[in-house]
């Protein structure tokens, strides 16, 4: 017996083991973006005319990128909205993933009164429409760990109504987004310096989603791209995801299209080899996050920022004490970050007792319910790709 294993482990080790390499599904896809797609994409957009939220070319432009989702075999549907004065729909796409929580990559279709809108923003929209096709090629030979949303938004130049809806409708439904990458005006330049740069707009809790895009140019440096950084503000739809306390960024042209809102924005004005490489950028940025493949070891931050060292009466901040003295019930508020992969949940634990998992800002709970003396409070963050960190504090607590 002992003979035959020895024959068996010998002959196993005569023998070289093939190992088949991982396919850089990330390069494959980002590759099938081309000039020509864009371009096609582009002029079509512009053909509509000026796309006005609630006019029939913003209407027919809407029904044009909803037949080029179905055609890449994709659940879509148009997703209606009001506010205000205003109606429309935006068009939404699904490719699903492993899980249910999202990457939502979009962009705004309609224009201002007056402007073709080719950069602004036909160019996000064609970018979007470009990652559905190159994705719809790789959907049944890849397994994606979040569900994909491609969303193209009406109502942005009146002041990001179809996204404040949209994302609106997420946070009320309780549904996780882990990412937003929101594009807008991503096709021209004036000089060198301008093909070799472009801009995200972030904010501290989606530095991630930069860092991701960062190693992307870095590895694949043919794209010849620089990621410049730059604090987000409240100009395109980006916005209503982080008011809402999703992780958001939103790319940029680096340098400010000339034509902007007037009737000179078209292709003819347009840089569609810059476009293109900027949109290979955003798609394999996108397939990077959906499939995790993130490099990531080091734990998040988490900290409880309430309650801190005050007496609480019926929720309210009293007066400052040694330790957090509670009469009655305490909203239990916390801040994570996580600068590799971003924050996947947090759970609030009473005594090692899990009591509410949250995975989306505000992290906030509120605990009411029978206690006594003193407990621990402990809140632990889970960052995306599995790390975790804890934050404690003791309480004393008089709530029945």
């Amino acid at each position: 017996m002992k003979k035959g294993i020895a024959i068996a482990i010998i002959l196993v080790l005569s023998f070289p083991v093939v190992v088949e390499a991982k396919e850089d599904y990330v390069e494959k896809i980002m590759n099938e973006v081309n000039e020509e797609m864009i371009l096609n994409y582009l002029q079509t957009l512009e053909s509509f005319g000026p796309r006005v939220t609630g006019t029939q070319a913003c209407w027919d432009a809407g029904n044009y990128i909803y037949n080029e989702f179905k055609s890449y075999g994709y659940e879509t549907y148009f997703f209606n909205w009001s506010l205000g004065s205003y109606s429309d729909r935006n068009v939404v796409a699904v490719l699903p993933g492993e899980r249910n929580d999202s990457i939502i990559i979009c962009a705004h279709y309609d224009s201002v009164p007056g402007s073709p809108g080719a950069d602004d923003n036909g160019s996000g929209t064609a970018a979007v429409l470009a990652a559905a096709k190159a994705l719809s090629k790789y959907k049944d030979k890849i397994k994606l760990t979040y569900t994909i949303r491609f969303v193209t938004f009406s109502g942005e130049e009146e002041g990001l109504l179809g996204s404040q809806v949209y994302a609106k409708s997420l946070y009320e439904n309780n549904s996780n987004v882990v990412a937003v990458l929101n594009v807008d005006m991503i096709g021209y330049t004036r000089s060198q310096e301008g093909k070799e740069n472009v801009i995200i707009f972030e904010s501290d809790e989606s530095k991630w989603i930069t860092n991701v895009a960062i190693s992307i140019a870095e590895k694949y440096s043919y794209l010849n791209l620089k990621v410049r950084r730059y604090g987000a503000g409240a100009n395109s739809d980006h916005w209503p995801f982080m008011v809402y306390g999703y992780d958001a960024v939103f790319f940029h042209e680096y340098e400010f299209n000339d034509y902007y809102h007037s009737s000179g924005d078209t292709v003819e004005h347009m840089d569609i080899e810059y476009d293109t490489r900027v949109t290979k950028l955003i798609v394999a940025t996108l397939v990077q996050i959906a499939n995790i493949e993130i490099v990531d070891d080091v734990p998040p931050e988490i900290s409880i920022q309430r309650p801190a060292n005050y007496l609480y009466i019926a929720d309210r901040e009293v007066m400052e004490t040694n330790m957090p003295i509670i009469i009655g019930k305490i909203t239990i508020k916390m801040d994570a970050i996580d600068e590799q992969s971003g924050i996947e949940k947090v759970d609030v634990l009473i005594d090692n007792e899990l009591k509410a998992e949250l995975t989306n800002r505000p992290y906030e709970w509120t605990w009411d319910e029978f206690a006594f003396f003193k407990h621990e409070i402990k809140a632990t963050a889970y960052d995306n790709v599995g790390n975790y960190a804890n934050a404690t504090i003791d309480v004393i607590i008089f709530n029945v």
